[in-house]
């Protein structure tokens, strides 16, 4: 009797120790699934949101208004394929194919932004499921949403040249697509109406923000500004939007720059130097060399606004930042010398309609080519709307969801 219970109790301990083993096999599938899941959708979620941003990171190369740029065939093509790179590169490596369930780039009129709608899903191998007689595999799904806006500012790379908004008047503006030439102070500034804006002793040389008359760039400051750019932040005057005449826009600019206060991101001082002396032209043709983007700040005159907003004269001018333009500087003229004009033979200016080695004028301008700048400085929301007249043609991308 006693080995028929001692047999018995030895069944129901095979028994219990076989259900346990079935139980914590069980717990430990479903605990790896649980952690499988989570690393999954996070890593989906990286590859929705590194999808939106590059797709957003694309469509900041085309210029026009949101709805342009929205219905541009070119650009939701490109946009569409570095989404799907992007997804791919950040989920396919160690999980199981991803695919993409819907793709939009549309217009937020409120906002003034292009929107990047991403959804993507993915399948995560699933060890508990077929112990539970379910599926092999967990699919979720994850999105994501980037936008497209004009950037109020940028970190660095405005090179220490103001423009004159006047210059994009469609009424004095010479321009050839996407070349523009821009005529600037001195012998032969053409034509005379142009830019009304005097400042003596300043040929619309600025200061970087954290330097006032020049002092803090050293001896060859002004140089070194030119190749590399300034190195602080700047942004446009703040508030415009509220202006809807150009009376009002003026005063707008001018109640917020009395002065030009250093490291102030708005108001830019003037800086003493001459376009064409010492080292600048070589700087600029080192410059212009490399085929790079660059900002430069516009003040406002006429008929943006009712008059030049441009104040002051040497050292002590004050230029209101009005907007940023974002450009390639494809050659430029002082005089009629050999060494003060030059021309560029980067790529990035091919077919300049304006070659000034060959011109014999005493004209004083430089060729610029539209192009976007990217720049992620702030979060500030912004008041210019895509292809707008303030738009200068800075860009900023950033996830929204």
């Amino acid at each position: 009797m006693k080995r028929r219970r001692d047999r018995d109790e030895q069944g129901v301990t095979i028994v219990l120790v076989g259900l346990l083993a079935v139980a914590l096999l069980v717990i430990s599938a479903f605990t790896i699934d649980l952690g499988q899941a989570y690393v999954s959708k996070r890593n989906l979620q990286k590859a929705a949101d590194a999808g939106a941003l590059a797709a957003a990171q694309e469509l900041t190369q085309f210029q026009g208004t949101c709805n342009n740029v929205a219905s541009n065939s070119t650009a939701r093509t490109n946009a569409h394929v570095a989404a799907d790179n992007h997804r791919q590169s950040n989920r396919e490596d160690n999980y199981t194919a991803s695919r993409e369930l819907d793709f939009d780039v549309r217009c937020d009129p409120e906002l003034r932004v292009l929107v990047v709608d991403y959804e993507v899903e993915g399948d995560t191998t699933s060890f508990f499921g077929p112990l539970a007689g379910g599926e092999s595999t967990v699919t979720t799904d994850r999105r994501a949403q980037a936008i497209v806006d004009v950037a109020p500012g940028a970190n660095e790379g405005m090179r220490p040249l103001a423009l004159c908004s006047a210059s994009f008047d469609p009424t004095y503006m010479e321009r050839s697509g996407d070349f523009v030439r821009v005529h600037f102070p001195g012998a032969g500034r053409v034509p005379p109406a142009a830019c009304g804006g005097s400042a003596p002793g300043n040929w619309w040389l600025i200061d970087c923000p954290g330097e006032r008359t020049g002092a803090a760039g050293g001896p060859d400051g002004l140089p070194t500004q030119i190749r590399e750019g300034c190195q602080d932040p700047v942004s446009v005057i703040p508030g415009q939007t509220d202006a809807t005449t150009p009376g009002q826009l003026t005063v707008v600019l001018e109640e917020a720059c009395p002065t030009a206060e250093q490291y102030s991101e708005t108001c830019m001082s003037g800086n003493p130097g001459n376009i064409s002396q010492g080292q600048n032209a070589e700087a600029w043709k080192d410059f212009i060399d490399s085929g790079e983007t660059a900002l430069f700040p516009v003040f406002c005159a006429p008929t943006s606004c009712d008059a030049v907003t441009l104040n002051g004269n040497g050292t002590n001018a004050v230029f209101p930042i009005y907007k940023l333009v974002s450009a390639v500087v494809c050659g430029f003229h002082y005089r009629n010398n050999a060494s003060d004009k030059y021309d560029s033979t980067h790529e990035n200016c091919a077919g300049n309609p304006y070659p000034a080695s060959s011109d014999t004028s005493g004209n004083n301008y430089f060729v610029f080519k539209f192009s976007t700048f990217r720049s992620s400085s702030t979060n500030a929301e912004t008041e210019c709307a895509l292809g707008a007249e303030c738009d200068g043609g800075l860009r900023r991308t950033r996830l929204s969801e």
